[in-house]
């Protein structure tokens, strides 16, 4: 196999970098390249080659693939798939690189190898530690360095999230001395050849393993999203805000994802002051919060966790934000004492696009206590059902302010011995909508457990599976326990024995059959882009969360990770089309520009579309036409602001806005996911 050496000058600069190899026949790619110096330097930053090893699944293997039978060790003696060889140093790292050189800071650099090796002693030479973006393995050596680094009074920043997850082991040095062999058993760590020992792989937060990462990041790893959500300020008066104008309660768009970590026991060697508190819905249906955090350790070291994976795209790249260069700025300040940069001295974030309203009545909290509420809809009686997807369960209530168990003890389990069980006996796993029929049955998709579940309308209210299989996910159309779901999401009913489904990982909209219990597909996505077509022949679309139903038949979903709204025609080739098309972000306006940051809610209501845009903090209006240049996106309600105030429909907030449904009194209910409420919007 042809090869070729790179032989870098003495006085090559410090830095990432990456390297261009061109074929004879102009097939080129790239290769990620971090030059290190020795020299003492305010800032140390960190590439995460560990991380973008794990994910590299060159030659069909990784630590993620095949998904039947993850492998247990990678190697970094092969290309990455990825990012055209780059591995993940263009995603983040090089943002932050950017920022760091742009204002003239003194900063080298190394990588997750060379701390492992080099150990504490190679960051104490050094003023501070940066991680940047998704630095999830680390090994042992790596932890103790950094703790040890903290305990000597060197401060420590986090700027990304899920921060030393999972403890590997490293293996066969190469000729510089670190390793080439990453060895994790995920899966089955009990299969672990060191299983009980200290160099034992696993996840550090494990009782076999006993060191939670909380305790150095101040913050732990809790999921994922399909798309950036707002950084919303909570302890305004901490210095990380000086200088950049914000206030509690305001909100910098798109800057938390696509991993977020939280606050879970405060187990941490001083008190953590928790800066941000940023609602959000997770890429499985699950409201929760971001949280960042600082705290100052016994020895005087500053550590911050940024709680948020996109933290750099907020300092450089097409979300540059100035007062997020601010922030970091003045975090580099409270832990170095190093100046603020003149540039950032006065800053301010940039204009945000005004709505365009088509503006509800009101919006009126009518029952909350909730856990994490994602889907909402009326029985016959006219009492509403709720299901909760972080309480796994169903609720009922009558809007007047209480609400009561209706079905699930409130357990998450993917045992099919809590099935066929009376309502309150049996258990779901992060159940997000929730469908009644004619008759008072009820239909939910049990998301975690990848099945749709009924329950009846008799006195016990007996749960059953209808479709799918416990905790299988896949994709398959079939009969009952026959067909496969990934992680099923919003219903709608087509008439009044089939429903439509947002089967969101499998990137499908389906169809169950409720009499035969047979599951069909009317759309599948066909490649990882977004294009119109035939919806079994040609569309592709990922991740959809929520669908709606026309009276004439169309049907409308929304592809979260995208931020469209698309449309299934009633043409014999079920043409998919695509009616939002302007990206992730906020803009009212002709579909061809406008922008959301959609999930989980849609309804038909008079003629229009009515889109859950939680990403916003908002309620989104769609007036649709055959094609994006004829439909057009305003707001309905919502201020933008996260918050919980009831009042008109340009002045009251929400924080997480997610299922909705039609009621008889003429309003439309929405859950609102991380306030645990039901609200009421009139028209």
């Amino acid at each position: 196999m042809p090869s070729f050496t790179l032989s870098l000058p003495p006085d090559a600069v410090s830095g990432l970098y990456v390297v261009r190899i061109v074929r004879d026949d102009a097939f080129g790619a790239l290769i990620p390249l971090v030059v290190k110096d020795d020299r003492p330097a305010d800032l140390l930053m960190q590439s995460a080659v560990l991380t973008a090893q794990a994910y590299n699944n060159w030659g069909g293997t990784g630590l993620y693939d095949p998904r039947s039978a993850f492998a247990v060790q990678v190697s970094f003696d092969r290309p990455y798939a990825s990012d055209s060889g780059s591995g993940q140093m263009l995603r983040y790292e090089a943002l932050m690189a950017r920022f760091l050189e742009r204002y003239g800071y003194d900063v080298t650099y190394t990588t997750n190898l060379d701390v492992a090796r080099e150990g504490a002693s190679t960051l104490l030479r050094r003023g501070t530690f940066l991680s940047v973006g998704h630095d999830e393995y680390w090994p042992g050596e790596q932890r103790d360095a950094l703790e040890a680094a903290r305990d000597a009074g060197e401060p420590i920043f986090f700027f990304g999230a899920n921060v030393g997850y999972w403890k590997v082991r490293l293996s066969s040095p190469g000729v510089d001395g670190n390793a080439r062999v990453v060895t994790c058993y995920k899966r089955r760590p009990q299969g672990d050849p060191l299983a009980g020992n200290v160099e034992q792989t696993g996840r550090f937060r494990d009782p076999s393993i006993g060191r939670p990462e909380e305790q150095l990041v101040g913050t732990m790893y809790e999921s994922w999203m399909l798309f950036g959500q707002s950084w919303v300020v909570h302890d305004d008066a901490h210095a990380i805000y000086e200088g950049t104008g914000l206030t509690a309660g305001d909100s910098i768009s798109q800057l938390v994802g696509y991993e977020y970590d939280r606050t879970f026991e405060l187990d941490t060697p001083a008190a953590v002051d928790v800066v941000a508190q940023s609602p959000l819905v997770d890429a499985e249906g699950k409201p929760g919060t971001s949280e960042g955090t600082v705290y100052t350790a016994p020895s005087g070291a500053l550590v911050f966790g940024a709680g948020s994976i996109f933290w750099a795209r907020g300092v450089d790249g097409p979300l540059r934000d100035a007062r997020v260069e601010r922030m970091t700025a003045n975090l580099l300040k409270l832990g170095l004492d190093l100046p603020v940069p003149a540039a950032l001295s006065s800053v301010s974030g940039a204009p945000s696009d005004p709505p365009s309203g088509m503006w509800a009545s009101s919006v009126r909290t009518v029952a909350g206590g909730m856990s994490g509420p994602t889907g909402v809809a009326q029985l016959p009686d006219g009492t509403f059902v709720i299901a909760d997807a972080r309480g796994h369960r169903i609720w009922q209530t009558n809007g007047a302010g209480t609400v009561w168990p209706y079905a699930g003890d409130g357990h998450p389990n993917g045992s099919s011995r809590f099935d066929n069980v009376p309502g309150l006996s049996a258990r779901f796993f992060a159940p997000t909508a929730v469908l009644p029929d004619a008759a008072g049955n009820i239909y939910v998709a049990d998301t975690h457990n990848c099945v749709i579940r009924k329950i009846g309308n008799d006195a016990r209210r007996t749960v059953t599976t209808v479709a799918g299989a416990f905790m299988v996910e896949g994709y398959a159309d079939g009969i009952g326990a026959a067909a496969r779901f990934g992680l099923p999401m919003g219903m709608a009913w087509l008439d009044s024995t089939h429903v439509v489904i947002a089967d969101s990982s499998s990137a499908a909209i389906r169809v169950l059959d409720v009499q035969t219990r047979a599951v069909t597909t009317l759309a599948v996505s066909h490649g990882p882009d977004e294009r119109d077509g035939p919806g079994l022949t040609a569309a592709s679309f990922q991740r959809p969360t929520a669908v709606a139903v026309a009276p004439d038949g169309r049907i409308f979903f929304v592809a979260s990770p995208s931020g469209t709204v698309k449309m299934i025609g009633t043409d014999a080739s079920r043409t998919v089309t695509t009616l939002v098309a302007g990206g992730l972000g906020f803009a009212d306006g002709p579909g061809t520009g406008a922008r959301l940051l959609p999930q989980m809610g849609l309804l038909w209501l008079n003629g229009a579309l009515i889109v859950s845009d939680p990403g916003n903090q908002r309620l989104r209006w769609v007036s649709p036409g055959a094609t994006a240049g004829s439909t057009t996106v305003k707001t309905w309600a919502g201020n933008g602001r996260s918050g919980t105030d009831d009042g008109s429909g340009s002045a009251a907030a929400f924080e997480v806005p997610l299922g909705l449904c039609n009621s008889k009194d003429g309003n439309v209910y929405v859950v609102d996911g991380t306030a645990g409420t039901l609200r009421a919007v009139r028209p």
